[in-house]
């Protein structure tokens, strides 16, 4: 084994077990977010009242969702710090992550819901067709029978039965871990903290012009 295809060996094991959260002494796990600011967190568009989370914080959520490994359900405690929080900021935040999340959980289950009808029309169109075989065969005589023309309307009638098992026993498992993570969001306790980092003091027309003035020397 050369040299590269141990070290990416030992990288792949690393990063099987790697899980961006902690856990506290409840046994809740704990997602710790960090403002460095705010009009970045919010959606700079939300419907009126309705606070959302920007699309950057979603990914980072998302993010730690989909490296999160799910049992069964458990609590999830976000820990979110940054400079001097007002009541309405905490609140607001809180709103925008929990408002988000509630979307999410309905779009979910209309999936669900959405594959739940597909399984069942691919599982009632190749059960038909083999009925449909069936009654052909039956119906004439003997030496009338294409046996070819039997075949390949036998595989199109378990086609529709193979992907009515995939989207019940692979698909729909999938977006019911995803609804039950979504619900815990959901169902999530909120704590905020005044943390002031390093990069806090980088203001971000700064960060945003140098990130700008990278890519057109790129």
């Amino acid at each position: 084994m050369s040299k590269i295809s141990r070290k990416l060996k030992r990288l792949n094991e690393k990063l099987e077990t790697f899980e961006p959260y902690e856990v506290d002494s409840m046994g809740r796990r704990v997602i710790r977010l960090h403002v460095n600011d705010a009009d970045t967190f919010l959606s700079p568009l939300s419907i009126e009242g309705v606070p959302v989370i920007s699309d950057e914080t979603a990914y980072l959520l998302n993010f730690y969702l989909l490296n999160m490994t799910l049992n069964d359900y458990e609590e999830i405690v976000f820990v979110i710090s940054g400079r001097d929080f007002s009541d309405l900021e905490k609140n607001i935040y809180r709103k925008a992550i929990k408002n988000y999340y509630q979307e999410e959980f309905i779009d979910t289950q209309d999936q669900i819901k959405e594959n739940m009808r597909s399984a069942l029309w691919m599982l009632f169109i190749g059960a038909l067709i083999l009925i449909l075989k069936s009654a052909l065969i039956y119906s004439l005589p003997s030496m009338a029978i294409n046996l070819f023309g039997l075949e390949f309307i036998n595989i199109i009638s378990w086609v529709f039965i193979w992907e009515a098992v995939v989207l019940l026993f692979r698909e729909r498992p999938k977006l019911q871990e995803k609804q039950i993570q979504h619900l815990e969001i959901l169902e999530a306790k909120f704590y905020f903290k005044d943390k002031i980092l390093p990069e806090d003091n980088i203001p971000f027309t700064i960060q945003k012009l140098e990130e700008y003035e990278d890519e057109i020397d790129q």
